[in-house]
């Protein structure tokens, strides 16, 4: 299916009316659910979401990437990569925003709780304490030497896509997902213990 969705992409990219609606029509649903996976990520943060819907964050995210389209989509992952991108990138700007007229800016660090449950008692103490984590400089930190899990990380941990869904974004097997997350556990509990 890989193969006939990219062409109906890049022939809705070309102004291909058709195309586009078929396109849409076979992508809207797991936009949908990669838009609700994010949404149930900033959960702690909905009050400075207000009441945004998975709907609602699907137009504003196909309205980010129309802004700035591709020249061409290589592949169902170069896709869906780019949604959920689109669809963080869009959530962060919407905190950005609120926070700034409700608070004045600035932006807390999110801390490193979801991993809290299978680190060592001092960095699970850590983690939970008032020695708050910057989960966006951990995984950068990640990406840096292993990218593939810093994105599966990413995907589950701050967008809470669940393995199947990551699976099909990031275009490996749901095996290569389980270690890529079982091996950025491991990563990010040595960062942890190194202090960052």
């Amino acid at each position: 299916m890989d193969a006939p969705l990219t062409q109906l992409l890049n022939d809705s990219l070309a102004g291909n009316d058709a195309a586009a609606a078929r396109a849409w029509s076979v992508v809207y649903p797991r936009v949908r659910d990669i838009a609700a996976a994010a949404l149930r990520g900033e959960s702690t943060a909905q009050s400075a979401l207000g009441d945004l819907h998975p709907t609602g964050l699907v137009s504003e995210v196909f309205m980010r990437i129309g802004r700035s389209p591709p020249i061409r989509w290589d592949s169902r992952k170069h896709f869906f990569g780019a949604v959920s991108h689109a669809c963080r990138q869009q959530l962060i700007d919407l905190a950005r925003v609120r926070k700034a007229l409700k608070r004045g800016g600035g932006e807390a660090p999110v801390p490193l709780t979801f991993v809290a449950r299978s680190l060592p008692d001092r960095a699970a103490q850590a983690a939970s304490s008032d020695e708050r984590l910057d989960l966006s400089g951990a995984l950068s930190a990640l990406s840096r030497e292993y990218p593939r899990a810093a994105e599966v990380s990413r995907l589950r941990y701050m967008e809470s896509c669940d393995v199947a869904l990551i699976s099909e974004i990031v275009g490996v097997s749901l095996s290569t997902v389980e270690k890529d997350l079982a091996f950025a556990r491991a990563w990010l509990r040595r960062w942890i213990e190194r202090g960052g």
